[in-house]
């Protein structure tokens, strides 16, 4: 294997990061509804067609599913009850800060069941960076990605009413509407347990068109209160009416940092654009960009769309969570403290598995992304004590051993310096050595019989042998780093 394998090894790096020139067009390889015909009985695994930039901070996509089910979209299901931004990155961890919008042809229909709407997948468009559906109500749905928003677009039916219902999910919300300035503001609050009490969704949604009514809705059941401008709860939501055959701009942007640093996100993301197909032509450039750092020779175009939606998915985990403020610079709330900080901050991965292939893969093929994430990885040991294992956005907990360690050494021999190894190395002792508050993967489930005996017993923890395996691997990682300082 090894004689067989090597040779190729060079022609492979040989065709990273080639010229942007012959990256034009890949975009077109990749298709996001790849994986979503699962359920449950066959796979414990789903995805979604996440319409987003690479490592945004925040994916859209159609939703299927309902409010607080892991199972966003699926292929087999034929209706649609809003379009959604969700943070999700696998089904059974679920969603967190989602929220939805959903437009409702003829009578007003706020409840997420009752509100759902037949399509046909031979009416629906999906791209990474342009998501388009025909609803079988006529009512046509556009979106195209920025980092920290979105650029939507709804036509109407012209014999029927026009309204778009804003769902901000259940979990604690808020939804305030500016009928005079065409605007909805909101907070979303539903969260995994890895946060601080202090977590929130700051989302501004920014209309063309004038409303020609407009109210307040909560609960399961969609009691609306018409008229109403303002209303806060457990679930709540709103919803504005246009004129039938309205054709409707939406810009939507968030932030978890304030309702004015989300009103900054509007600004500098879709401050100029005007039209879905300017935000969808700079989401087209962007993913072929990045698409583009590997070349692919030869192969039949169904191989060629194989690899580039599997290339697409390892560009959206682990997401951006810093933001830009007005004067440019990054900052973020750090969901390890529930502080502002200045810098960069990513999370939203678990390093089982991806720890021994795509970081790897993304130092080589992005290098100053990974230095900052690198970089993060401390900021977040600065903030909460621990290294994350599977930050959602917190520390979850979820699944075994201290993968941070491979990572982090990893890095650190192919050439990144963005943090300093010696602290690294204070921060590895101390995971190896301690247990956590939650999870097996905080800090280190059965570090004292791992240390004493050589090896976790299965008479004292559960998935011992793993375990064993696990910490003997990270501890060799966190021994080639110090070897090689």
């Amino acid at each position: 294997m090894r004689r067989h394998f090597l040779p190729l090894l060079p022609y492979f790096f040989l065709c990273l990061l080639f010229s942007s020139a012959h990256a034009a067009g890949l975009v077109d390889y990749v298709n996001p509804l790849q994986g979503t015909d699962s359920k449950r009985e066959f796979s414990h695994g789903n995805t979604y067609p996440a319409i987003a930039l690479p490592w945004g901070m925040n994916v859209w996509t159609p939703q299927t599913g309902v409010n607080r089910d892991g199972w966003i979209y699926k292929y087999r299901e034929n209706t649609i009850r809003g379009f959604r931004q969700t943070h999700q990155c696998s089904p059974w961890t679920n969603d967190y800060a989602a929220f939805s919008l959903m437009p409702v042809s003829g009578k007003l229909i706020a409840a997420q069941d009752q509100r759902a709407t037949p399509f046909q997948h031979a009416n629906e468009q999906a791209g990474p960076h342009y998501y388009k559906v025909v609803l079988d109500n006529k009512i046509s749905a556009e979106m195209a990605p920025t980092e920290r928003g979105a650029f939507l677009r709804f036509e109407y039916p012209e014999d029927q009413g026009a309204f778009l219902v804003v769902d901000a999910n259940s979990g604690g919300s808020e939804v305030k509407i500016f009928p005079r300035e065409r605007k909805i503001i909101g907070i979303c609050k539903n969260a995994p347990r890895s946060v601080p009490e202090n977590f929130a969704n700051y989302f501004v949604i920014q209309f063309d068109q004038p409303f020609t009514a407009h109210g307040t809705w909560q609960n399961n059941d969609g009691q609306t209160f018409p008229g109403e401008t303002e209303r806060r709860g457990d679930y709540v939501g709103a919803y504005v009416q246009f004129r039938p055959g309205a054709k409707v701009n939406v810009k939507v942007a968030s932030s978890f940092i304030s309702p004015g640093q989300a009103e900054e996100n509007l600004r500098r993301e879709l401050g100029r654009h005007r039209s879905v197909a300017s935000v969808k032509n700079a989401a087209e450039r962007a993913w072929n960009e990045h698409l583009g750092r590997v070349r692919i020779d030869g192969g039949t175009p169904e191989q060629l769309a194989t690899f580039y939606s599997c290339f697409y998915r390892s560009m959206l985990f682990p997401r951006q969570f810093h933001e830009y403020d007005t004067r440019g610079k990054p900052v973020y709330y750090s969901p390890y403290d529930g502080k502002i900080h200045s810098g960069y901050l990513y999370t939203d991965t678990g390093f089982w598995d991806t720890f021994r292939a795509q970081f790897p893969l993304n130092v080589i093929l992005f290098p100053a992304m990974h230095g900052r994430y690198m970089a993060s990885l401390l900021d977040a040991y600065d903030q909460s004590g621990w290294l994350p294992s599977w930050s959602f956005p917190g520390h979850s907990g979820g699944m075994i051993g201290n993968h941070a360690f491979s990572v982090l050494a990893d890095a650190h021999a192919k050439g990144i310096r963005t943090f300093d190894p010696e602290k690294v190395l204070a921060a590895m002792w101390h995971d190896a050595n301690a247990k956590g508050p939650r999870g097996p993967s905080i800090g280190r489930s059965g570090a004292e019989h791992y240390w004493k005996l050589g090896y976790v017993p299965s008479d004292k923890h559960g998935e011992a042998t793993a375990k064993t395996l696990e910490y003997a691997y990270d501890d060799w990682c966190a021994w080639q780093l110090a070897r090689s300082i």
